[in-house]
């Protein structure tokens, strides 16, 4: 027996499967959206110092943060 469907029944069918795909897409999006701000309240949450960093100790070309060219030098700019 051959099952014959009315074309009602097919638009009915492609509506159906277009819910279908629309709601996965949707729970999809979801799942994904928690997941990113799950991880960026984890970052904020987090200790972002350095761990192991050494203090700086004023303007001197071996400081913590490179070349200091920008600094002023007391004894040369008097």
């Amino acid at each position: 027996m051959v099952n014959m469907m009315y074309p009602n029944q097919y638009m009915t069918a492609v509506q159906a499967n277009c819910l279908r795909g629309w709601f996965n897409a949707i729970q999809q999006t979801t799942a994904y959206w928690q997941h990113c701000f799950a991880f960026q309240a984890k970052f904020l949450h987090s200790d972002v110092r350095r761990i192991g960093a050494e203090p700086t100790h004023g303007a001197s070309l071996t400081d913590g943060y490179g070349k200091r060219s920008h600094d002023i030098d007391p004894e040369r700019d008097v």
